[in-house]
């Protein structure tokens, strides 16, 4: 039988050759029912690129580390994990290049693994922040595409560099309640999350765990979700000061949470921490630089470790144990108060 070429897929799918070659690069400028057209093609005629004859054509060698991550995901975490990325590439003699696939929907992600094994045109694939199925898993595998997770999940059994927001949510709770406080508030994303990101609700089972140790009984009015980001969080924080026994602290799940329930208590005429403490996660870099009190998760160091792991499968294709990320540790700065309990 002989061998589907790409104008076999352009044929198949209505479309022109030139179409067909902006959806294996990850084009934009391909609307979404020509892309879906595009790759019904490629399923169907198991077309799968001869990357080596591109590389050859192009009269270079390609060496590419693909990064896949949410499109609304956090920015700030995104930026730091993805300079530790650059500069652990940047340190190789022969370094690669970055192609970064932004994800909208489960459904997307979907579409963009089958492409990423179809295309071949990265050694390796970087999965931030996502879940991947097992038939996701299966396709890489079978194309030989190394994958490594790069986010917060924890006992999945693929490689992944990860840290545990659960004992994140611990230290947290626990460095409030050393200081005195008994009202304590979470802030964070909702718990539901259509990518499978879990990372409010185990960030708040730590924060249970921390006020059961101390014989706390959490107050439900205290637990304020939203849409994750700054004026969100802001809100929400508006709404605790307004109750009749406002809390003491607020942890919020990100430090740009933490900002925004800090703008939050200023524009209430209150002061932090003198009469609310704010303590937030990540510790990003605009946190040293408002003094702001957090758990510190290495975010770039996590893009170093992911990277170098990732390369060690691709040089070794074995399944060697991950790297253990550095512990998570509470920054004091100036946004936590010790007061007596109440």
């Amino acid at each position: 039988m002989t061998r589907p070429t790409i104008r076999h897929v352009a044929q198949k799918a209505r479309v022109g050759i030139g179409t067909v070659s902006r959806v294996l690069n990850n084009s934009p400028n391909v609307s979404p029912e020509t892309r879906q057209r595009v790759m019904d093609a490629i399923r169907e005629l198991n077309f799968k690129p001869n990357l080596a004859a591109r590389q050859l054509s192009n009269k270079l060698q390609l060496h590419h580390i693909g990064v896949i991550t949410q499109t609304f995901i956090n920015y700030y975490s995104f930026a730091e994990r993805l300079r530790g990325v650059q500069r652990a590439l940047g340190a190789l003699s022969n370094p690669y290049q970055i192609i970064l696939y932004n994800i909208s929907s489960m459904a997307f992600l979907d579409e963009q693994i089958d492409l990423i094994a179809q295309n071949r045109a990265v050694q390796g694939l970087l999965i931030i922040d996502l879940r991947i199925t097992d038939e996701q898993r299966a396709q890489l595998d079978e194309a030989n595409v190394p994958y490594v997770g790069l986010n917060h999940f924890t006992n999945v059994s693929w490689p992944c560099v990860a840290t545990d927001n659960l004992q994140g949510g611990y230290l947290a709770t626990e460095y409030l309640l050393r200081h005195g406080h008994r009202r304590i508030a979470y802030i964070g994303d909702d718990f539901v999350d259509s990518f499978g990101f879990r990372t409010s609700q185990e960030r708040y089972q730590g924060h249970l765990q921390a006020l059961a140790e101390y014989n706390v009984q959490p107050r439900d009015e205290y637990l304020r979700l939203g849409m994750y980001g700054y004026e969100a969080a802001r809100h929400l924080a508006q709404d605790l000061l307004k109750m009749d026994q406002p809390p003491t602290a607020i942890f919020a799940m990100s430090d740009m949470q933490a900002l925004g329930c800090i703008a939050a208590v200023r524009a209430a005429g209150l002061r932090v921490p003198q009469d609310v403490s704010v303590l937030g996660y990540d510790d990003l870099e605009i946190s040293e630089h408002t003094g702001l009190t957090t758990v510190r998760q290495h975010l770039e160091r996590s893009g170093q470790y992911g990277v170098r792991y990732l390369l060690d499968l691709i040089r070794r294709r074995d399944q060697s144990q991950p790297p253990e990320m550095p512990p998570l540790t509470v920054i004091p700065r100036e946004t936590v108060q010790s007061i007596c309990p109440s």
